[in-house]
């Protein structure tokens, strides 16, 4: 008879309208937490990419910088630069400099105020 009760009582538990509702209420809170899953793991996943992609693009720049180090180890940087920055030669060198064309006589030409006079009244 006690059997006979705790079955009915299951049976009216089940089928009652406060079980769907508890139901439903525990679907939509599984829902919720796994849709919040799914979009972190989403914008998880976007930052991996870009954080894979940067690594790619320091790597390169390493690499560049890595090969200029080596190419200002070498002699002939060193010898281009004690060349251009101190103007040494080595032993029987001749150094000649060139040097640009003389802007003053431009200028003085243009500041001459009788060729104006003549230029404009003549």
């Amino acid at each position: 008879m006690i059997q006979g009760k705790n079955k009915s009582f299951f049976k009216v538990l089940f089928y009652s309208s406060f079980f769907t509702i508890i139901l439903i209420v525990i679907l939509a809170l599984l829902s919720f937490s796994f849709i919040r899953t799914f979009i972190r793991e989403r914008e998880i996943r976007k930052r991996i990419v870009a954080l894979e992609q940067s690594i790619e693009k320091l790597e390169g720049e390493k690499t560049n910088f890595l090969e200029a180090i080596e190419y200002f180890k070498t002699d002939f940087f060193k010898e281009k630069e004690a060349r251009e920055k101190f103007g040494l030669q080595k032993p029987g060198e001749k150094t000649i400099v060139i040097l640009p064309p003389a802007e003053e006589e431009e200028k003085k030409e243009g500041e001459n105020p009788q060729k104006w006079w003549e230029y404009l009244f003549k």
